[in-house]
């Protein structure tokens, strides 16, 4: 678990902890990610919290999910979009 500090939601501080682990190639492009239950237990969060992670992760396109399946990290964007 983390310590979490004040200043921010813990949301935010969450999505930047995978926002890091996708960044430093702990979880690749295609390979899954944590469920909203993981997350739950390795931070100590509640589920709308791991919910909104989710959520923000999937809006700024880092992760997809496909249902029944769960979330994966996206494909880098080649930049000629």
């Amino acid at each position: 678990m983390i310590e979490f500090r004040e200043d921010q939601p813990r949301w935010q501080q969450v999505a930047a902890v995978l926002r890091q682990r996708i960044g430093d190639g702990i979880y690749r492009p295609g390979s899954r990610v944590p469920s909203e239950n993981d997350l739950m237990q390795e931070f100590g969060i509640a589920r709308m919290t791991a919910h909104k992670v989710m959520r923000a992760l999937r809006e700024e396109g880092a992760i997809y999910t496909v249902r029944g399946m769960g979330s994966f990290v996206s494909q880098p964007s080649d930049g000629s979009d």
